[in-house]
């Protein structure tokens, strides 16, 4: 087998004579090693587990990823016999995070449905299964863009006729938009684009609202998209300095109220950020491959948190145990599934943290018990009287 880079940086590097400047300074910087204490230059790469290397290849051929993977879906296309080249799966960043080669390939694939020909060259589907239909792949916002329309959704709508006017638009969305709901604002409608911006006062839903929102006018059904990044900057220059203060108002203000303690597992936090922490901490604290107490506070933590996982209850399914490991996206760390039949399966508590995020499991307050109030009210009483008693007593005579 050819010698890969990696395995060429492994190997010990040649000794420089010790008279030589270059020798000298190696001899003084090199840090004197323990007594039997392995050389890491000389150290072999583990080669990456067989089982992840084929839930890994299975997933990229899967229904579940060729329907929104353009690059693979076109790629097997091209080829009449439906054959994906290994070079463009090891060029994934999951495969070049686990170091993976078309050897570890074509052993991981040996019990897989999943077809390999040329001793590796290339992949394919079992029987050449027909592709599935290619979607637009669905977009998750970003962690700085969860609270982007906290004081208040700003959309643009699309495709909009050239006959039709904003005031036509406006008149249209009122009578779509929830009772209370003030239409802060509505562009002019740019010709060129066919589109124009639109703020409403928050109300809950909104994002969702806007996202499935189809507004009819003119016989045509306009598109409806909620703005992020530039898009949004955009469409906050066109607003009135009043309509930006009003949204920013709004926004200060559901952030107080999110700022409240939430309940997860077994356990409280003051907030999402402490929640964010407390994962970090676990993590942390853990060595790779071991696995939480499921008796333990963590465990149920970890696994409460899964529930809000986009796909949750679908890893779940034949959970045994949830360990602490290297992620196959780099140095990183992450959660793993431990399933039965001892397989594996990783999962991103960020994306479960970014759900809690949009709807926090709030502790519930519990209002003060009433009987409290008339005993309270009747410490004064009592010592009224007291008070009474003292001023009616006599006072004694003097001789």
């Amino acid at each position: 087998m050819a010698m890969t880079d990696a395995a060429k940086r492994k190997e010990p590097e040649p000794s420089v004579a010790a008279g030589t400047d270059r020798g000298a300074a190696a001899t003084d910087k090199a840090p004197a090693a323990k007594a039997g204490e392995p050389d890491a230059k000389r150290l072999k790469q583990t080669p990456p587990d067989a089982a992840v290397v084929r839930k890994q290849v299975e997933y990229y051929l899967s229904d579940d990823n060729l329907k929104t993977d353009k690059f693979f879906h076109e790629k097997i296309s091209s080829d009449a016999e439906g054959w994906l080249d290994t070079s463009l799966i090891l060029s994934c960043n999951k495969m070049k995070a686990m170091r993976a080669t078309k050897e570890d390939i074509v052993t991981a694939l040996k019990d897989s449905t999943m077809e390999v020909k040329d001793e590796g060259a290339a992949v394919r589907r079992p029987g050449n299964a027909a592709l599935p239909k290619l979607e637009a792949k669905p977009t998750h916002a970003k962690k700085s863009t969860i609270h982007a329309h906290d004081g208040g959704v700003m959309a643009v709508l699309t495709k909009v006729p050239e006959e039709q006017s904003w005031m036509q638009i406006k008149e249209a969305l009122k009578e779509k938009l929830p009772a209370k709901v003030a239409l802060w604002f509505v562009s002019e409608v740019a010709a060129d684009k066919a589109q124009c911006f639109v703020a409403t006062s928050p109300f809950d839903g909104d994002v969702a609202f806007y996202e499935e929102l189809k507004l009819e006018i003119g016989g045509a059904t306009l598109g409806s998209e909620v703005c992020y990044g530039e898009l949004l900057q955009q469409a906050l220059k066109l607003l009135p300095k009043h309509i930006r203060d009003k949204r920013e108002r709004e926004s200060r203000k559901r952030q107080k109220e999110r700022n409240r303690p939430i309940a997860l597992g077994t356990q409280k936090f003051l907030n999402t950020g402490a929640l964010r922490g407390k994962v970090k901490e676990i993590l942390n604290s853990r060595s790779d491959g071991e696995l939480l107490k499921p008796e333990g506070t963590d465990y149920k933590l970890i696994k409460a948190l899964l529930d809000y996982h986009p796909k949750g209850a679908e890893k779940s399914k034949g959970m045994t145990g949830i360990k602490v490991a290297k992620s196959l996206m780099g140095d990183t760390r992450c959660f793993w599934l431990v399933k039965e039949g001892g397989e594996v399966e990783d999962f991103s508590a960020k994306k479960c943290i970014d759900a809690v995020e949009l709807n926090p499991p709030y502790v519930k307050v519990e209002p003060k018990k009433k009987e409290d109030a008339p005993a309270a009210a009747a410490a004064p009483a009592e010592a009224s009287k007291e008070a009474d008693k003292k001023e009616a007593a006599p006072e004694p005579a003097t001789a």
